[in-house]
């Protein structure tokens, strides 16, 4: 939600305002307020709002006179003026001071919801094109994309030089956190149902979120450790985005989760694992699986983990006459569509390995025919822009996924992930040059969940950025 700061000298005016309207129905929440321009002012630079309804005549700082201030801000809220009908050349006046608009008194509420609905326009218009921006610099984290991401965070009252550093906080839902009330923030849309916030951190501060008042749908929220240098970033948001999802390896979501990681950490567990993999041993690589429950309940494992786990499980269980079971998992989104937790997961693969043992002792080959290829080939080519996986296909068309996987690469040419990719990445073209659409709905749209996922295979396929891509053509 956007957020509003109200500026009046009678207090009673404030209160009708604040009753008169559906703020949250219309995208906004009550940032706060104040009783006079220099009042206001202060709390603006602090709270920064992104809509400022103020009226024209106060003591001491007028509505203009705060108006003007505003305009030298670093961020630019809206702001919409609050006048009487004698005011109303004054209100003409605030507008070619820069005012967006004015709402007349007595405040008639569709009149203010038409309003929020132009500056909401407005406001996401100016949005999209700097989110799309940053999460590319972010990705890349050289010399121009760092200079940039200071200037950015320093636009939003972020020092992330200071000796408090700055944190990257995940929710991981539909809704976003809550952040009223708290100044330098920065709010991202990663993919969707996920939210990246860059906040700078106050001294000693222990960092908590009223989930509550997030409107709900959030399923889990994680912290990085304390950063000090914007190329730190990336790290900090794989970091953030591991421990926010320890609701899918431990159903840990009542609180934020700040435990630091060490990514390149290897179990032993999961050693016995690639072991018994190695030694092409089933009974082995199950007594494994039965022993990761319990690690990622405590935290010894995580959702990178269970990617692992899952993908290497799959391609021994696909192994027949040197082919690769091709259904792997690529982001934490995907592996959460699968699967309720790890449990399930976990239960899912044993019971692969089960089935692997059964046809091992019955020497059966599950395979059908190539007259098959053609429902299949053609139902992706219809539906390739959702969740399609070979095992997604092997439910679908009640095929074994082993023979779907290799029928598809010996009648195709390519493996389904590629032919995926290539449509995808097609059709992603064609609504970046011909579409307003942000990257991020267009990630989506194709098919990919995850705008980073999205952003390297496109970089890998395409040889730059889709920003890049679209400002080729503009």
């Amino acid at each position: 939600m956007y957020k509003v700061f109200l500026v009046d000298d009678e207090e009673l005016v404030i209160k009708s305002l604040i009753a008169s309207v559906d703020w949250k129905g219309n995208g906004f929440e009550i940032a706060g307020y104040a009783l006079s321009g220099v009042e206001a002012y202060e709390a603006i630079k602090r709270l920064r709002p992104e809509v400022v309804f103020t009226d024209i005549r106060m003591p001491g700082m007028s509505g203009l006179e705060l108006i003007k201030e505003l305009q030298k801000l670093p961020f630019q809220p809206m702001v919409s003026v609050i006048s009487g009908y004698a005011e109303f050349a004054l209100a003409q006046k605030a507008i070619n001071y820069g005012a967006f608009g004015y709402c007349l008194k007595p405040f008639d509420e569709t009149e203010i919801a038409l309003f929020l609905k132009k500056a909401c326009t407005v406001l996401d218009n100016r949005k999209s094109p700097d989110e799309g921006r940053i999460l590319d610099y972010i990705e890349e984290a050289d010399v121009e994309a760092v200079e940039y991401l200071n200037k950015y965070l320093k636009n939003a009252g972020i020092e992330a030089g200071s000796a408090a550093g700055m944190k990257v906080v995940v929710s991981v839902g539909k809704s976003r956190l809550s952040l009223l009330g708290r100044s330098g923030t920065i709010t991202l849309r990663i993919g969707y149902g996920m939210y990246a916030y860059l906040i700078q951190v106050k001294d000693e501060e222990q960092l908590h979120f009223d989930l509550a008042a997030s409107a709900g749908g959030i399923k889990g929220v994680g912290a990085s450790r304390v950063i000090h240098r914007a190329d730190e970033i990336k790290l900090a948001l794989d970091e953030a985005k591991i421990n926010a999802y320890r609701f899918f390896t431990s159903n840990h979501n009542d609180s934020i989760v700040e435990r630091e990681l060490d990514l390149t950490e290897k179990q032993y567990t999961m050693k016995l694992m690639e072991e018994a993999i190695a030694k092409n041993d089933t009974h082995a690589l199950y007594s494994s699986l039965q022993v990761m429950e319990d690690l990622f309940t405590t935290g010894q494992l995580h959702i990178k983990h269970a990617i692992m786990v899952y993908n290497q499980v799959m391609m021994y269980v696909g192994r027949s006459e040197s082919e690769v079971y091709e259904d792997y998992i690529f982001t934490f989104d995907q592996l959460g569509k699968m699967f309720k937790n790890a449990a399930e997961m976990l239960l899912f693969l044993k019971n692969m390995l089960i089935e692997r043992m059964k046809m091992n002792e019955q020497t059966q080959r599950p395979y059908g025919h190539n007259r098959n290829f053609k429902v299949i080939y053609e139902y992706v080519n219809e539906h390739f822009r959702e969740d399609i996986s070979i095992s997604f296909l092997s439910t679908q068309f009640n095929l074994n996924g082993n023979y779907i996987s290799q029928l598809f690469k010996k009648e195709n040419g390519v493996t389904l992930t590629q032919y995926l990719s290539n449509l995808r990445i097609e059709y992603a073209c064609g609504l970046l040059i011909n579409t307003d659409l942000s990257i991020n709905e267009i990630s989506e749209k194709t098919g990919y969940s995850d705008y980073f996922y999205f952003s390297r295979i496109f970089k890998r396929m395409k040889g730059q950025t889709p920003s890049g891509y679209r400002a080729g053509f503009s």
